[in-house]
Formats: structure tokens, sequence, C-alpha cells
């Protein structure tokens, strides 16, 4: 059980450094309206959930006799996922991939609160001033998004809004595993995902210009990102801790970018603030 949580957790670096790049380097070249990206996001949360019908292979699958909260959690991850993905997409395309990282990165503090006091998975002073580290590397390398002392543009919130939103949706996620099992549960939340960004896409009506290598390309990417975190939790059983530990790729996502994306605008305030950023993560 060892070895496979640490394989675990190596192949979640991986793929959780990968994609976000890759998403990065994708949606900068492109231009869009809100309503196209949310259709873009759509596809690649199709394949998401495509990808889980393959998890009843590993994993038993068997639906719960609590249908109530089965629906209550689906909408719940229906409603948080979508908009978390949602908003992700579209604000990706004007925040640096590091920034992008620290930002969302909102969702450890409040994963592991909502875990204290949903799931009983605990929280310690150590993890509040971690918290509060965090909190202030995200102003330090967020220079170029305050439009005043304490504002920001928009883009910079929609991202922040999405990593609370994430949040809620871990936890839902974390709900679910418990009650109906991994495969069911993983199921039952990235296909109310789909199914809601699905409606959404329906109303707005709008097509996207990325090509079907890009969508496929992207999706299978999420996926291995996706699958390595639900996988993670699943193994070692505590959100809170899982939640810490994987920030790390905080560092890895910021190197990268610099060195493949070109990314280095502002770089002494952000290697400091991506190193205030980890001891932070190191403290929760």
């Amino acid at each position: 059980m060892h070895m496979t949580i640490i394989f675990s957790y190596i192949f979640y670096f991986i793929a959780a450094s990968i994609a976000p790049l890759q998403r990065r380097w994708l949606i900068r070249s492109k231009t869009f309206t809100p309503s196209e990206q949310i259709n873009f996001t759509f596809k690649v949360i199709f394949i998401l959930f495509l990808g889980s019908l393959t998890f009843p292979l590993f994993s038993p699958f068997y639906i719960s006799n609590d249908t109530f909260k089965l629906v209550a959690l689906a909408v719940v991850a229906g409603i948080f996922g979508a908009g978390c993905n949602m908003l992700q997409y579209i604000a990706q395309k004007h925040l640096d991939a590091g920034v992008t990282t620290i930002v969302a990165n909102i969702y450890t503090p409040v994963t592991i609160l909502l875990s204290f006091f949903i799931l009983n998975e605990g929280l310690t002073s150590s993890q509040i001033v971690g918290t509060v580290l965090l909190l202030c590397a995200m102003v330090i390398v967020s220079k170029k998004h305050r439009i005043g002392n304490f504002k920001f543009d928009k883009y910079f919130l929609l991202m922040l809004l999405s990593g609370l939103l994430l949040a809620v949706l871990l936890v839902t996620e974390r709900m679910l595993m418990k009650v109906t099992g991994f495969s069911a549960g993983i199921m039952i939340s990235w296909g109310s995902q789909a199914f809601t960004l699905g409606l959404v896409t329906l109303y707005l009506g709008s097509k996207h210009t990325y090509s079907t290598k890009e969508v496929a390309v992207t999706g299978i990417l999420q996926f291995f990102q996706a699958c390595a975190w639900v996988v993670l939790v699943y193994s070692v059983g505590n959100l809170s801790l899982v939640s810490s530990i994987t920030t790390f790729k905080v560092v890895i996502i910021f190197i990268a970018a610099a060195i493949f994306l070109k990314e280095r605008e502002d770089i002494p305030r952000k290697i400091f603030g991506s190193i205030l950023a980890v001891i932070g993560l190191l403290l929760m």
C-alpha cells in the first residue's frame, strides 16, 4: 500500500504539472468569447467522464441505497465542478501559469477547513499559519493584477473563485466515495459536471475554435491529472493531508512555466512569493 501511495504521488505531480502547462500554452494562443470557452470546457470534461467508465474494471461498482443523499451530492458536484472548470478555463488565458497555480491553491486551506467540519479530518494551528502565508504569497505574485491596495482585476478574481468552488467539489467527491464507493462516486461526480456543462453549452449555443486533436489532448491530460488525484484521496483516506502535500506542484509549475512558456516577467517577486507559498504549504 505504501508503494502504491508513493507512486500515486509521483504520477500526480507529473500529471498535475503537465496538464495546466498544456492548457496555458494552448489557451493563451486562442481568441475566444466566454461562451466559446465553455463549449471547449464541456468537451474536455466529457472526456473526463468517459474515462471514468473504466473505473469499475479496477474497483467494485455499487450504488448506495441512500438515493436522496446521492442526488444531493451529484447536484452539488455538478454545479460547483462546472463552475470551477468554466471560470478556470476562461481566466487562464490572462494569468501566468505560476500565478494561476498559486491563486488556485486557495482550495487547499478551504478544503482543509471543510474537511475538518464535514469529514472530521483534523485542523491544526500550523495549518492556519500556513494558510496565512499562502494568502500573503498570492498578494505578492499578483502585482500586475492589482488595481488597488487590495483590489484585483476580474481574471484574478475569477481564478480565486474557481479555487473556492474546487474546494467544495473535492469535499463533495470525497463524500460520494464514502457513500457509494470509489467507482460509482467518481462516475457520478464527473458525469454530473459534464451534464451541467452540457446544459450550459446547449443554452449558450456557441461553438469553439479548437481542433479535435486539441480537445482530445487537453481532455486526456486532465483525465490523468484528475485520475491521479482521486486515486490518491482514496488510497490515503485523508483529503486534507492529500490537499496539503500535492500543492508542492506550485514549485514544479513555476519553474516549468519559466523554462518552457518563457513566463519570466517580474521573476524575483514570483520566486519570493513561491518560496513563501511552499513554506505555507509545508506547514499545512
